[in-house]
């Protein structure tokens, strides 16, 4: 063979291998299906689920472990004794106007029961004597959040501190913070009597039933009676003219009072 001819089947062997060569690293760049997706054409799996203990997503907007360095020394926790630029005042006994007081009449004669449940409804003596509606709070309140379970005859604050009925409106405010305020500051409730002299409020529940606070709606009371000697002032069969339109009228234009 002459050297043309072994340079010639040099060359067809080189070309076999390049093809070859470009065939195995085109397979080899083809996209390879991920771990746990389906091949082509096969069904495809169902998506993980959702780990339930995944971190949130969002920034935290505080930090919920400060630095221990520098934190200011344990203090006594601050217990609320009034405002210290309110007037003074005194509020209105109730206790003697209570009905069923004192409440161990009767509930010392009856064994705890702390369980959340349906209470026993009048009339006597099948049921209690006293009515057994609680809407206040919206279901987040029990009788014992405010009572206090082994000596009925005191209320008590959410640090078990005890309360006497006639100072009721201290459990109240706890909870209604701005309207206790306001009612110190004479924004909210009635003061007994006059506006003069000594200032004495009513209590919360002089108003509002603890076990239904909601005003139920209720008639308008009658008019005061008319002094002797004056008559009722005559209907007008058209709405009356308000200064502002008397004005735009004009003196002639303004509309007579029919006799």
């Amino acid at each position: 063979m002459s050297v043309w001819g072994l340079l010639l089947r040099a060359g067809r062997v080189a070309g076999v291998m390049a093809a070859c060569c470009v065939g195995l690293a085109g397979a080899q760049a083809q996209p390879q299906p991920a771990e746990g997706a389906s091949a082509p054409g096969a069904t495809p799996a169902s998506p993980p689920a959702v780990a339930a203990s995944a971190a949130p997503s969002h920034r935290p907007l505080r930090n919920n472990l400060p630095p221990y360095e520098g934190l200011p020394k344990a203090t006594v926790p601050e217990v609320f004794n009034g405002y210290a630029n309110a007037p003074a005042f005194s509020v209105a006994p109730r206790k003697q106007n209570l009905l069923l007081y004192p409440c161990s009449m009767c509930h010392n004669l009856l064994k705890l029961n702390t369980e959340v449940r349906t209470l026993r409804v009048p009339p006597d003596p099948a049921g209690a004597p006293h009515q057994a509606e609680l809407r206040h709070g919206a279901g987040r309140l029990w009788c014992l959040d405010c009572h206090l379970p082994k000596d009925r005859e005191w209320l008590h604050t959410l640090n078990g501190a005890k309360v006497d009925f006639n100072d009721a409106s201290q459990v109240c405010g706890q909870c209604h913070s701005a309207r206790y305020k306001d009612w110190v500051f004479g924004g909210h409730g009635k003061r007994v009597a006059g506006w003069t002299g000594e200032r004495q409020l009513y209590a919360c529940t002089h108003c509002h039933d603890p076990h239904q606070p909601k005003l139920q709606p209720r008639a308008a009371s009658k008019p005061p009676p008319l002094r002797a000697g004056l008559q009722p002032m005559a209907s007008h069969a058209e709405p009356p003219t308000l200064p502002w339109q008397r004005e735009q009228q004009g003196p002639d234009r303004a509309p007579k009072a029919k006799p």
